[in-house]
């Protein structure tokens, strides 16, 4: 008797521990050797550890849970045989990507965390209903959600079997570029905005959630085209998708070098659509997914469009903030970021 119940005490100690397993520890989940292989499409650039996370399929069989591949791109996990499970791998270490519901398959998301600008607020014009979200600062986010189940069967012979992933980079990249900005050299800072955009992403179903929200976004440049003779203002942001029907409203805020602020907005919907229909042909013919031809006369609102930026005044050095009224001046050139991780 005394023996039967510390055999039953050793499963239930093992169950639990593999349950409750730490990120990386082997031989937990079953005894067949599986060989976990990450697929790059250029390892040279791409190659990072990555995190799987296995979901059992199989009834009365825990998860498997989550575990770490080296950037090397192999490692070896065991499972039981005749089972099937539902695997995910992604980039855990991705720039401003954050993790929700790791442990419920169908819940399982990746998303941008919540941020608001107080300037984007008060004196922007936002739009109604829309969450605003941070634009993540990298260029990738790499994934792979199979949409089928991994069967553990072993053919005669076979000491080990192959659960093989091939993540691909799941952000969209839009360039943007606005065209005849007058006073572009007294542009001290400046950031954007775009409505109509995907915050999460959904590992079950492999596909953006369908929740919009404004994208708040810097990384913004200025320049000149000589050729033209005028300044212009250039960037690009990155989103896990634009959500149809295309509803994009694109707001650039600015400070000028007097501490003076500045804000229009244009309806790129159109725009977007193109860019998502046929993005090769966008670019061969604007260079830009987004295209504006700013009216720096405007005054007002003008339909969808916010009536153009201004020219931008220049700082007079015996009067730090003067200008000629066309921005109005706020204080002294705070943003009033703030960032919430949890995004509700």
């Amino acid at each position: 008797m005394k023996s039967k119940l510390l055999l039953l005490l050793f499963f239930i100690l093992a169950a639990v521990s593999c349950e409750h397993k730490e990120l990386g520890e082997d031989n937990c989940g079953g005894d067949k050797a599986i060989k976990v292989v990450i697929h790059w499409d250029d390892p040279d650039t791409q190659a990072c550890s990555m995190r799987i996370n296995l979901f059992s399929q199989t009834s009365g069989v825990t998860d498997y849970g989550r575990d770490n591949v080296p950037s090397e791109g192999v490692k070896y996990i065991y499972l039981n045989e005749g089972t099937c499970h539902r695997p995910f791998c992604y980039d855990y270490n991705a720039s401003d990507i954050y993790f929700r519901n790791e442990l419920e398959m169908e819940a399982f998301e990746a998303y941008f965390s919540g941020a608001s600008r107080a300037t984007y607020d008060t004196y922007a014009t936002p739009v109604a209903e829309e969450t605003t979200v941070s634009a993540p600062s990298g260029t990738a986010f790499y994934a792979h959600a199979w949409e089928n189940t991994f069967d553990v069967i072993f053919a005669n012979g076979e000491d080990e079997i192959t659960l093989d992933f091939y993540p691909q980079n799941i952000l969209r990249q839009f360039t943007y570029r606005i065209n005849n900005v007058k006073g572009v050299d007294n542009i001290r800072d400046s950031r954007g905005a775009i409505s109509g955009m995907a915050a999460a992403f959904n590992f079950s179903t492999n596909s953006s959630t369908d929740v919009r929200s404004t994208l708040l976004f810097g990384n913004v440049r200025t320049g000149h085209d000589i050729e033209k003779g005028y300044g212009f203002i250039e960037g690009e942001f990155y989103t896990f998708a634009p959500l149809a029907p295309y509803q994009n409203r694109f707001t650039m805020e600015l400070y000028s070098t007097a501490s003076k602020y500045y804000n229009s907005y244009w309806n790129v919907s159109d725009q977007v659509e193109e860019s998502m229909t046929d993005r090769p042909a966008k670019l061969a013919r604007d260079g830009y997914d987004i295209l504006i031809d700013n009216n720096p006369d405007g005054n007002g609102n003008d339909g969808d469009n916010g009536g153009g930026l201004p020219e931008v005044d220049p700082t007079d050095p015996n009067n730090p903030g003067s200008g000629s009224g066309n921005g109005f001046e706020i204080g002294v050139g705070d943003w009033g970021d703030e960032v919430i991780v949890e995004l509700k």
